[in-house]
């Protein structure tokens, strides 16, 4: 009786160890890793990236329940190659750089966009109220105000508006110097002494006529680009189950309903997620007929001599 009992309690035992004591624990699944390029910080310190990924981890927990990490990529080229590879899950791209992608990978899907608070998204030429120019050639040689935090499309606009003079941006301005900001560009221009021109975002144009009424009518648009595409999270295909997509999808398109998600949206300038356009692939389509991609990489250009 007792060896039988005993026999039992062995038994159980073994059960017990081959079991884990209870269920078996499902493993915790590896974090998503959410591809962004790089240039998106180029003026951001490292420590403010740091500062800014941490609450973005902890706004995609808690909007869609998954573990988060960001990497950060140089070109676009590269992501698409990593997400096919299934390195990156989800890639954020400009609206151009995705459009020139396209071409080469139209497997890439658009899953949602991410709204910039201030649209359209367009570049402007500045110069001062009394200049004599009629257009981009007649600045050659002289100075341009580029603010600090500039965004791509702008120097995308900067770049290729001067390669249709022959030059890369350095070689046909005199001097590109580097304002704090863009109100600071655009007062130096007002001030008519040592800046003969700004490249602005239709945002910081649009502030600075809010704030500086007065100094806004000793400036004037000599040009400016079409709109371009908002920025977009794309995805490969087959690369994660679809409830995981839906769930992430889902959890940022609400993410602006959330406290921490308002902050960090605002932090990031930008409204919120929403979805994808019903026009945007004409979007593309219009972007990449106003700026084909360059011949050999989907690279930003603008990168090589807009430091």
């Amino acid at each position: 009786m007792q060896v039988r009992h005993m026999s039992a309690m062995l038994a159980m035992l073994a059960m017990a160890l081959m079991s884990g004591f209870g269920p078996a624990s499902e493993p915790e699944p590896a974090p998503v890793k959410i591809g962004m390029p790089s240039s998106m910080f180029r003026d951001v310190p490292p420590a403010m990236f740091q500062a800014l990924s941490t609450p973005l981890h902890n706004l995609v927990h808690s909007q869609t329940g998954l573990k988060s990490d960001l990497v950060l990529v140089q070109t676009a080229d590269e992501m698409q190659q990593q997400m096919q590879a299934g390195r990156i899950q989800f890639g954020v791209f400009y609206g151009f750089e995705f459009a020139w992608l396209q071409q080469k990978s139209p497997g890439l899907q658009p899953l949602m966009v991410a709204a910039p608070v201030h649209r359209p998204i367009q570049a402007f030429l500045i110069v001062h109220a009394t200049s004599l120019a009629k257009s981009l050639a007649d600045l050659k040689g002289q100075t341009l105000a580029l603010p600090t935090g500039t965004r791509e499309h702008t120097r995308l606009y900067a770049e290729r508006g001067c390669l249709k003079e022959g030059k890369s941006a350095a070689e046909f301005f005199g001097q590109i110097v580097k304002p704090a900001n863009a109100e600071e560009a655009l007062h130096d221009v007002a001030d008519n002494k040592t800046i003969q021109a700004a490249i602005v975002d239709w945002a910081a144009l649009q502030c600075f006529r809010t704030r500086n009424e007065g100094r806004f009518k000793m400036i004037k648009v000599l040009d400016q680009s079409p709109p371009f595409p908002e920025s977009v999270v794309a995805i490969w295909p087959g690369a994660l189950a679809p409830d995981v997509v839906g769930s992430f999808k889902t959890g940022m398109q609400n993410a602006r309903a959330t406290p921490l998600g308002r902050q960090l949206l605002t932090l990031m300038s930008m409204s919120g997620f929403e979805p994808v356009p019903s026009n945007y692939r004409q979007q593309l389509a219009d972007v990449t007929k106003a700026y084909p991609p360059a011949e050999a990489t989907v690279a930003v250009p603008a990168a090589e001599s807009i430091k």
